[in-house]
């Protein structure tokens, strides 16, 4: 959401509304002291520069690809008439939006057949539920730091009243018989399973919504670009818990599993917002099919006059910087400060 908000010229303080991407020991900061809250201006910055003139660099490339010149970010903006939102609003922070900003992430697919492979593992009488960890398509654990591979083959040996589904492509060594290794597995049709019972995931937007929509708690490692950040707002809803990617230990593995598993206010916190995140006046997708064919049978020009200044401003323009400091100037000449 704070890119997009960036992109149509909305206002956002970067203390209250944190960047798009977090380091991710601070999941669990507060950040309202004056460190805190200085650092958070460091990372708005570049924050700014990533989706600023580096974005605009892969945005012209892109166009190149489909035969337009000159598609800069700002250019692409500033004469788009709406941008469509897949972040869930009820995961976002409060903040200034208008109408042209439409969320679509509150929507959820139907699980599907699970294949007798997995369907017969899972269902196992003697099986207590199912652990499912899966960490994307780009996360290798075996590029981590020396003996992470074996910290989680560890943690995950000790649940072994349950059955482990771990989605992963390199090779595990040292796992017991109840932990499934596999190179792919049909993930939203694992989760939708009735005997799932802790989503372990690197915390991916497509995999974090997939956990609320099967009602699965969850616990976080998150890595890099919105992972963390959306980790911050699953445990701070209580439906999560966190780990820090620099320092992974079968120990704290095992812990945070076994309160998400034994603690039974997690499964009910993730009904509740199930219910919340669902609970709109209209199905999310169809509202943003709605609104852009309300675009495409209008003309433009109806739209036009609902655009921000904003969208068109540099930031020393918006922050008025430019005439802050001619202020400051006189006033010193005339002090003679």
């Amino acid at each position: 959401m704070p890119v997009a908000a960036n992109m149509r010229g909305y206002s956002r303080n970067p203390v209250t509304v944190p960047n798009t991407f977090l380091l991710s020991w601070e999941v669990y900061d507060k950040g309202v002291g004056f460190m805190a809250r200085t650092r958070k201006i460091f990372e708005y910055l570049i924050d700014q520069i990533y989706s600023g003139p580096v974005a605009s660099v892969y945005s012209e490339a892109s166009a190149r690809l489909l035969g337009i010149e000159d598609g800069t970010k700002d250019k692409t903006f500033s004469n788009s008439l709406l941008t469509v939102n897949d972040f869930p609003d009820t995961f976002s922070f409060i903040a200034p939006r208008g109408n042209d900003l439409i969320p679509i992430g509150e929507h959820c697919k139907t699980g599907g057949h699970l294949p007798s492979e997995f369907r017969d593992f899972v269902e196992d009488p003697l099986s207590k539920g199912t652990i499912y960890v899966a960490f994307g398509s780009y996360i290798n654990l075996e590029d981590g730091p020396p003996g992470t591979m074996n910290e989680f083959v560890k943690a995950l040996n000790h649940f072994q009243d349950y059955r482990v589904i771990w989605s992963h492509k390199g090779n595990v060594t040292g796992a017991k018989c109840h932990v499934k290794i596999v190179k792919w597995a049909p993930q939203n049709e694992l989760l939708s399973h009735e005997k799932t019972r802790v989503f372990f995931t690197h915390g991916g937007l497509k995999s974090a919504k997939e956990g609320v929509c099967s009602k699965v708690p969850m616990l976080f490692l998150p890595f890099y670009g919105d992972q963390p950040r959306n980790a911050h707002r699953f445990v701070t809803h209580g439906i999560a818990e966190a780990l820090y990617k620099h320092s992974v230990r079968a120990e704290d593995i095992e812990q945070k599993l076994t309160m998400i598993l034994e603690i039974p206010e997690y499964k009910e916190r993730v009904y509740k917002i199930n219910s919340l995140y669902l609970d709109g006046p209209m199905d999310a997708l169809d509202l943003g099919a709605f609104r852009i064919s309300q675009v495409l049978r209008r003309s433009e020009s109806s739209y036009f006059r609902f655009q921000r200044r904003s969208i068109s401003m540099s930031h020393i323009q918006y922050l008025i910087l430019d005439i802050i400091f001619p202020i400051f100037i006189v006033f010193c000449i005339v002090y003679k400060i």
